[in-house]
């Protein structure tokens, strides 16, 4: 259990991080995009946010961050939100029974947790009323390489969480 001081740090880091990449996705002050990976920061965020947090607040977490993308994303339907959610629980779980919280598993799970993502999104969206090239194209060329790429920003928010709660 964090200390009254650390609580309000955690709160305030949160507030701060998950408001700059809120800003950082929406404004597009700088395309980070390599060829055709482009990462979805929320994704390493949330699997940070996960590692060092219980389920609920992933939850919770998870289903804003979520809300937000649907919010700004053009015909979504709560994708985003059931997702993301589901998927930060899921790195809750996975980080405080499978693995050990250090950096080499947060990478690997945020690696997890990014393909699943782009998967279902790949399952949802692009599987139905595409031809089978452009959808396979779409998933080896797009969601494969924009998964990876959303992992590596893993390790800053690791390091900030880790940080916050030593």
């Amino acid at each position: 259990m964090l200390s009254k001081k650390k609580r309000w740090i955690f709160i305030i880091t949160n507030i701060v991080l998950f408001s700059a990449v809120i800003l950082f996705e929406t404004a597009q002050i700088a395309d980070i995009s390599i060829k055709t990976a482009t990462p979805l920061l929320f994704l390493p965020l949330l699997t940070a946010f996960a590692v060092f947090s219980t389920a609920l607040p992933a939850a919770a977490m998870g289903m804003l961050c979520g809300a937000f993308l649907d919010s700004v994303s053009y015909g979504s339907y709560c994708f985003n939100t059931i997702a993301l959610m589901v998927l930060s629980v899921l790195a809750y779980l996975i980080a405080n029974n499978l693995f050990n919280k250090n950096l080499k598993s947060s990478i690997v799970l945020s690696i997890i947790i990014s393909a699943i993502y782009f998967l279902a999104l790949w399952a949802v969206f692009h599987t139905f009323n595409k031809t089978f090239e452009d959808s396979f194209g779409y998933l080896f060329r797009y969601a494969f390489p924009s998964a990876v790429y959303s992992a590596v920003f893993v390790i800053p928010f690791y390091f900030i969480y880790k940080k916050i709660n030593d």
